[in-house]
């Protein structure tokens, strides 16, 4: 049985974040090598970075508890991570050092206009502590992974409807490329994000309203598909939403994705409607590309209200 919305508002964390942190390696360049040429490029740094770990600080900086559950090396890329979520206020208890390790690493291409090109390194995939995710997902009411391995997703699913805890997921192209990989995946979730690439790989088609609601039909509860530019869309069994985005000086799109996510999340789970929580997702993306990084700009939430206050006078247009 599926649990429901109200349940685990009193429960220690909102959300946990299943999946390992990864260092950012960036690199500004005026567009990425074409296959087998090279490019000049300017370093920007090391950042924390890793989409689920991103969500988990996003959500801590509106204000939610949040922890994550995953692993670092023992590297100086491993202490980075870890020191990000301190600062972030992000529980680390269920971050796993591992000695020997080589933390997840990604390499970074940021072009002038802020879009972006990633080579992703991961740690080497196992079997999570089953032991260990029980427990922190008795004490979270929602779980949050990018269900890239579907046996260690299933373990996941199946652990988090036995305590109780929602399973949020977020589908790139990448996670679920065809229709296939994509229904496996949303069959064991009770929330689904896409972005439009994502969507059009595992659905086989453009987002639209239809296309969307089909998808409940696997079992998810919600549907969002965030569409960059041109802002997002939501469905559930008996409401359908869209939100166009807010204007904004893009800097780095980098973490925008997953600012929409955790700033949706936390309005969701608040009990605001679909359109509202849309808009406050909007919001916070605008905010998140405004600077270099994943985290640098992750918008607090008097900051997010601001914004959704100055366009609902007009005085932001």
């Amino acid at each position: 049985m599926k649990p429901d919305i109200s349940q685990g508002c009193a429960r220690r964390w909102q959300l946990l974040s299943f999946g390992d942190p990864v260092a950012d390696i960036v690199i500004a360049a005026n567009q990425p090598p074409p296959l087998g040429e090279k490019v000049v490029g300017r370093p920007l740094g090391m950042l924390a970075g890793g989409t689920t770990a991103n969500v988990a600080c996003a959500v801590a900086r509106l204000g939610m508890s949040s922890a994550v559950f995953g692993r670092t090396g023992d590297d100086a890329a491993g202490q980075l991570l870890r020191d990000s979520f301190a600062d972030f206020g992000v529980d680390a208890g269920y971050l796993r050092r591992e000695q020997g390790a080589v933390s997840a690493s990604a390499i970074v291409i940021v072009t002038p206009g802020g879009e972006k090109s990633i080579i992703y390194q991961p740690m080497d995939t196992v079997t999570p502590d089953r032991q260990a995710l029980a427990t922190a997902l008795g004490e979270s009411r929602v779980a949050y992974a990018m269900p890239y391995d579907i046996e260690e997703f299933d373990v996941l699913s199946t652990i988090a409807r036995e305590q109780g805890a929602l399973v949020a997921i977020d589908l790139e192209s990448a996670v679920a490329p065809d229709v296939a990989a994509m229904r496996a995946r949303v069959s064991r979730a009770d929330i689904v994000f896409f972005n439009q690439s994502g969507f059009e790989a595992g659905a086989g088609c453009a987002p639209s309203f239809d296309a969307m609601r089909a998808l409940l039909a696997l079992g998810p509860r919600l549907v969002v598909v965030s569409l960059g530019a041109a802002g997002a869309m939501a469905v559930t069994a008996g409401e359908e939403a869209a939100q166009v985005a807010f204007p904004a000086a893009v800097v780095d799109t980098a973490g925008a994705g997953d600012s929409f996510n955790a700033a949706f999340l936390v309005a969701w789970l608040e009990g605001r409607s679909l359109r509202a929580s849309l808009g406050f997702a909007c919001a916070a993306a605008s905010c998140t590309v405004a600077a270099m990084g994943a985290r640098t700009a992750l918008p607090d939430r008097a900051t997010v209200e601001r914004l959704l206050a100055r366009h609902q006078s007009g005085s932001g247009r």
